[in-house]
């Protein structure tokens, strides 16, 4: 077992709070139009086309040796919807599209016209000029529009032990339209009992295979590791028609348990083979009246439930089989997602509290700029879920949710570019 040491600069929760307080963000207006949303800032190019303006803005830039952050225009994408817990996702397909839940551009984000289906968290594309569009079904088994877009994947039992269903669908047409072909999960003997879901990105292997991530755990058991969610692995070697257990990430030990384990976890494959899998390991609203005990959800928790626990990073060399020691990255957070830029540097996004982003150069061990770009209500409505997608080079479409103060049940998905930059070191 190798041991990550990746290092990260913690500020004090006082700097924190302050700077999420002093944070400028960019509004836009609700549209009232159902079917497209046009943007609402005036310019005859694309905002995935990012207008250098943006640098001269001192507040908009974020710095550390290495890496420049500039924030650039925010747009409204999804119009007010019901969404309970609602989850930002966006994709951009080979054709050049981008997929924002129930949106999609075909010129750069300008404008969005309404789509048949919502994107799956979970979107995988081949390369050209395969093109095949893979995705796991995200909305509950329940139905009901607040479940639409959820980031879990839920999973069906068999008849057979240790052999489950999950829907699955298919395209060819770059993700206009889907064929379902539900796919069977097999699990060991020893994963049986435990309920949980699959999460997040598919990711695809130099070897073609392709793997996605499960957290599990066993909530009937009385011993407290085993109420713990673990993070684990599935592999498939047949385009997503089957999947198997391949290896664990990462778990609680007796001496060892967190907050709610190791559960959402976001699968990364760099360019040089590595694979980084960044897991949440809890994420309370502290100092929130109506905070949920994860263990007794029938019990209302007055001021702070638990603690704040990090985002951990996970390494493997080898394809997945094996992980290095999770190591934590940040404070706090839920729903990681990451991406490697084309000009290599590693972007890592997460929320609750707020809306953060943190950046790697990919070289180092040091973690930066770290930018919370958005603060949602607080008290919770069950949101902060944040996906990106790099939608030019080195320019990411960040995607999340604007929540009704008055009724937390109605949000709007935005979405705010950033361009990311490399800089030269004297």
């Amino acid at each position: 077992m190798m041991k990550s040491n990746m290092k990260v600069l913690f500020y004090p929760v006082s700097i924190i709070l302050f700077s999420l307080c002093v944070i400028s963000f960019s509004f836009t207006a609700s549209f009232a139009q159902h079917n497209k949303t046009s943007s609402s800032v005036a310019s005859d190019k694309p905002p995935s086309d990012f207008d250098p303006k943006y640098e001269k803005v001192k507040s908009r830039v974020s710095y550390v040796p290495g890496i420049k952050v500039i924030r650039g225009e925010t747009h409204l994408i999804v119009p007010e919807h019901e969404s309970f817990c609602p989850a930002g996702s966006v994709f951009k397909y080979n054709n050049g599209d981008i997929h924002v839940f129930d949106r999609r551009s075909g010129d750069g984000g300008k404008t969005w016209q309404q789509t048949e289906h919502i994107l799956e968290n979970s979107t995988y594309q081949y390369p050209e000029p395969d093109g095949e569009v893979i995705m796991f079904r995200s909305q509950n088994a329940g139905g009901g529009s607040s479940n639409a877009g959820r980031p879990e994947f839920s999973l069906q039992k068999t008849e057979q032990e240790g052999v489950f269903e999950v829907d699955f669908f298919r395209s060819n047409d770059n993700g206009l339209t889907r064929t379902k072909e539900p796919a069977k999960v097999f699990l060991p003997e020893v994963l049986n009992n435990l309920t949980g879901v699959l999460c997040r990105k598919i990711v695809r292997l130099q070897d073609g295979s392709l793997l996605v991530s499960m957290y599990s755990r066993n909530g009937k058991s009385k011993k407290m590791e085993e109420q713990q969610f673990r993070s684990i692995v599935l592999r498939s070697e047949d385009r997503g028609k089957t999947w198997h257990y391949f290896s664990t990430i990462a778990f609680d030990g007796k001496e060892d348990v967190r907050g709610e384990g190791f559960d959402e976890t976001s699968l990364l494959m760099l360019d040089d083979g590595r694979i980084y899998s960044f897991v949440r390991s809890g994420a309370s609203y502290q100092a929130s009246l109506g905070s949920s005990n994860n263990n007794d959800w029938g019990n209302k928790m007055p001021f702070s439930y638990g603690k704040q626990t990090p985002i951990y990073l996970s390494i493997s060399s080898d394809g997945g089989k094996t992980w290095s020691i999770a190591d934590p990255i940040t404070t706090h957070g839920v729903w990681p997602d990451a991406i490697q830029l084309e000009n290599g540097i590693i972007a890592v996004s997460y929320g609750r509290p707020g809306n953060w982003l943190m950046f790697n150069d990919n070289k180092s061990e040091s973690w930066g700029p770290i930018i919370p770009f958005y603060n949602d209500l607080y008290p919770p409505d069950c949101g902060n879920y944040v996906s990106m997608e790099e939608v030019a080079p080195n320019v990411l479409l960040v995607v999340y949710s604007r929540t009704n103060p008055n009724d937390h049940r109605q949000s709007e998905l935005v979405g705010t570019y950033f361009q990311v930059k490399r800089e030269v070191v004297e």
